[in-house]
């Protein structure tokens, strides 16, 4: 993550900006870890404008992002 990134939004979109010449494997990598993120959007544990250390915070109290996602 660059430190211009600063909240939820702008950090999923530059990984899905990072797919971009990556191996088959990694960008599946990314696909699954960006479904996850959208999930926890979805449920309202996190939201696209809440800074990513403190998404990544809230994500923590869910028991990680797995949890968050509701899988």
């Amino acid at each position: 993550m660059t430190s211009r990134v600063r909240d939820v939004r702008s950090y999923l979109e530059e990984l899905e900006k990072s797919r971009e010449g990556r191996d088959e494997q990694v960008k599946a990598g990314l696909e699954i870890y960006i479904g996850l993120w959208k999930k926890a959007l979805e449920r309202g544990i996190v939201a696209e404008n809440d800074g990513v250390d403190a998404a990544l915070a809230k994500i923590e109290r869910e028991g990680g992002l797995y949890k968050a996602a509701g899988e």
